[in-house]
């Protein structure tokens, strides 16, 4: 008897919540906000590529990657190198470079991503992109407050950079500007 007296709260509880519920919801559809979507900047960005190696297979921090942002107001295009550090590192990241070929570039850093490792990005200016795809040999340096450590990248990493910058370049600049079209 006392169970069945719990089976009848239960489902009395039960009702009365469904019901509230249901009156709740259709009291609020007419008060609710929609908002239209904005599409100020399209983004692409390359798959990383990560420079140091175990056992040949393993690829481990710190890795590279190219990013791309298009306004999708002016149409304006802009290019960044980003670079994830593997540990958390207790000094103050002061940058990156890139030597294309024989010519060192400083990157101009725009960000510093503070999550669960670092990640730096830096501005890719118009003088560094035809270096950049045409670069016969490509080496990047971190630098801190601390050290500087460099990487040369193998044949086949700086082609994937060139190629992902490539591929990133076309896709961006033959995107077209998107409108809202509102109803």
């Amino acid at each position: 008897m006392e169970r069945n007296h719990h089976l009848l709260a239960l489902r009395g509880l039960l009702l009365a919540g469904f019901t509230a519920l249901s009156l709740g919801c259709q009291s609020s559809r007419a008060y609710q906000i929609q908002y239209e979507p904005t599409i100020e900047q399209l983004t692409a960005e390359s798959e990383e590529i990560c420079l140091k190696q175990t056992l040949y297979f393993f690829s481990r921090k710190p890795c590279i990657s190219i990013k791309g942002e298009k306004d999708n107001t002016s149409g304006v295009v802009q290019y960044y190198f980003r670079y994830e550090i593997g540990t958390f590192d207790v000094d103050l990241p002061l940058g990156t470079s890139l030597k294309l070929g024989d010519v060192w570039y400083n990157l101009k850093k725009s960000g510093t991503n503070y999550t669960d490792t670092i990640s730096i990005s830096s501005f890719l200016g118009p003088e560094i992109l035809p270096a950049l795809a045409s670069a016969s040999k490509i080496e990047v340096s971190y630098t801190n407050r601390s050290r500087t450590e460099n990487y040369i990248l193998t044949e086949s990493q700086s082609n994937r950079l060139k190629e992902d910058f490539v591929k990133i370049q076309r896709l961006l600049e033959s995107e077209k500007k998107m409108n809202i079209l509102k109803k």
